[in-house]
């Protein structure tokens, strides 16, 4: 018979509902330079093992620091759990740890977090120059400080240097993406010292070059001009709003009433019949006087104090600090004072915005977490519960997702998950999720306004714990499509970034009603795209008819292979698109024409394919 292959298709299968995650056995982790037919292999024997355990089953091989993959128990769809921050930090030999900031001296007499994705280490006294060191594949950014340093104190994830100056402590926090570098002016007299006039750190790049960004932002890039470690703009600020610390649990009356608190000075202006009163608290639930969400001065502004933005330059071998001689001479200044450089490195940035002109670029989440909504005052059963006794202001939160882990796979299914700390009272308000234009170190409010898209929204209240009934503990909101809210597209928008859409997926988290007081909720930073896939097929290699011990495979007509087999089997060695190589299950599907020469031609194309339900791996056209 002369015949000639004239296409051969391949698919990926459907997604199925999946069950719970589990752990996995142990593996070997060390797999970076693994072959795709390695990881085709792993990833064969986890959904093997989910199918028969009815749990999704981890593919070992896949972990990075930032997400993890499960092959589903339906046996042919995988799912991939994507994180901003970092959920595991890889180790030598290949074994894993979880994030850790606290802080340890090491045998070379350097301090370093005992787990951190980026290679930060801090001095252990003496000559300034090697203050800091951050590392991340081979390319180091040191910034030394420009005198002596006394052996530091460790506190938790931080090494305080006691009086560089007189009256000045440095104070030294690493994170598990970088670190935080606050001077803490103590007194008016020590702000007035020369040497605070200007700073010139000391700086040495090997492999990077410094660069000033947008809104006096600081970038280290490679060679080819990829951003390695980024430096927000550097703030100051006073201690206003931390000077009451540890205040009264309970609320205030809006008028004085025996046997309660005294009212604070905000709730004495209060209204009991505020329009603000979508559902009354009993007295005594609300469990702090101020919910802003800020209870470290060092780490950001207070409450009712703004943070001040510094003049920085930098040079090949200095970074120079502008303090803000204007709040230093300022008579109404709180002191202690705090002057605010730092630097991180992370596979996705996150911000969150206030309308005061504050931003917390890379913030910490903890148990804490950040606000989001109207920080103000909520009036309610004739009591106010202050978030701020200070001029009101609302915040946003942005996430934003890299694509690389999506790379070479076709989404079925998405989720956005991230862990509501605290709410303003029990009574549940809506939260939006809604994709933005991009943000970096230098974004500030309002953020970016242009072309929103609302990925959907959730009415929830959690955090509150026992205070509410029943109990609403922290947990976890989801926004997943609604299938009857026409306008709730995450998936679609996370198809469009997986497939190239875009370079990078913003996600922002915003009070359905910025003029709500009771809007105002806090969430950690523990924000996760969760999705459900499968690997995009990519076309077949060494497409051809099995001959004998080979195959073979012309493509010209007019020079046809001649099989001699009536039923020849056509092969192909299946395939998908990079990055997509540990979840796919695959299957080839050919067709061919017969041609039988005639005085009128040749009769038309004649497919021939596999019955119905079998396996079509090897179709024969017959």
């Amino acid at each position: 018979m002369a015949g000639a292959l004239s296409g051969l298709l391949l698919a990926g299968l459907p997604v199925l509902p999946s069950a719970p995650a589990v752990a996995a056995p142990d593996r070997d982790t060390s797999t970076d330079s693994a072959s795709a037919a390695s990881a085709t292999s792993e990833s064969a024997r986890a959904s093997a093992q989910a199918v028969d355990t009815g749990k999704p089953v981890e593919v070992v091989s896949e972990r990075t620091e930032y997400s993890t993959t499960y092959a589903n128990p339906d046996g042919t769809t995988f799912n991939l759990k994507q994180s901003v921050v970092p959920v595991r930090v890889a180790q030598p030999g290949g074994a894993w740890a979880t994030p850790d900031a606290t802080l340890t001296r090491r045998e070379d007499h350097r301090i370093a977090p005992k787990a951190a994705v980026a290679g930060v280490s801090f001095s252990g006294g003496g000559d300034g120059k090697d203050l800091v060191s951050i590392t991340e594949d081979g390319r180091t950014l040191t910034v030394g400080w420009p005198g002596p340093l006394p052996a530091p104190a460790l506190d938790g994830d931080s090494a305080v240097y006691a009086n560089v100056l007189p009256d000045v402590d440095l104070r030294m926090t690493a994170t598990t993406e970088g670190y935080r570098e606050v001077l803490v002016v103590k007194t008016a007299q020590a702000a007035a010292n020369p040497a605070l006039a200007t700073l010139n750190l000391p700086v040495r790049a090997d492999g990077l070059v410094l660069r000033e960004g947008a809104g006096q932002s600081l970038q280290a890039v490679d060679d080819n001009g990829a951003t390695v470690f980024r430096a927000p703009t550097a703030r100051q600020w006073d201690s206003t709003g931390h000077e009451g610390t540890g205040t009264s649990a309970t609320p205030a009356p809006a008028t004085p009433a025996p046997a309660t608190p005294a009212p604070t000075t905000a709730a004495r202006t209060a209204s009991a019949t505020s329009a603000n009163t979508p559902s009354a608290l009993a007295p005594g639930t609300a469990t702090e006087a101020d919910e802003s969400g800020v209870t470290d001065p060092a780490e950001g502004p207070g409450d009712g104090a703004t943070a001040v933005p510094l003049d920085i330059s930098v040079t090949g071998s200095a970074l120079t600090v502008v303090p803000d001689a204007g709040q230093i001479k300022d008579e109404n200044t709180v002191y202690p004072l705090y002057i605010d450089p730092d630097v991180s490195w992370s596979e996705s940035e996150r911000t969150v915005l206030s309308s005061d002109g504050d931003a917390f670029y890379n913030f910490s989440g903890g148990d804490e977490g950040k606000g989001v909504g109207l920080c103000s005052i909520y009036y309610t059963g004739g009591y106010g519960y202050p978030c701020t006794t200070g001029t009101p202001y609302k915040q946003r939160m942005y996430f934003e997702f890299s694509p690389s882990a999506l790379k070479g796979k076709k989404v079925l299914d998405a989720t956005f998950r991230v862990t509501e700390r605290w709410s303003m009272s029990c009574s549940a308000t809506v939260v939006q999720l809604v994709r933005t234009g991009d943000i970096s170190s230098s974004t500030r409010w309002p953020g970016p306004t242009a072309n929103w898209d609302v990925m959907g929204d959730r009415t929830v209240s959690a955090g509150r714990g026992s205070n509410c009934s029943p109990s609403q503990p922290a947990k976890p909101i989801e926004f997943n499509d609604d299938p009857s809210q026409s306008y709730e597209n995450l998936t679609r928008t996370v198809q469009s970034f997986a497939a190239g859409d875009m370079s990078r997926l913003t996600l922002m988290l915003k009070a359905g009603d910025e003029g709500d007081p009771n809007g105002w909720k806090r969430f950690d930073d523990d924000a996760i795209l969760d999705v459900d896939y499968v690997g995009v097929p990519a076309p077949p290699t060494a497409p051809g008819v099995l001959s004998g011990s080979g195959t073979t495979c012309e493509t010209t007509e007019s020079d046809p292979a001649i099989i001699s087999d009536p039923t020849p089997d056509f092969l192909a060695s299946v395939q998908t698109e990079s990055g997509g190589e540990s979840g796919a299950t695959l299957r080839a599907t050919s067709w061919c024409r017969r041609r039988t020469p005639t005085a009128a031609g040749p009769p038309p194309p004649n497919r021939c394919a596999p019955p119905a339900g079998s396996s079509p791996t090897t179709p024969r056209c017959r």
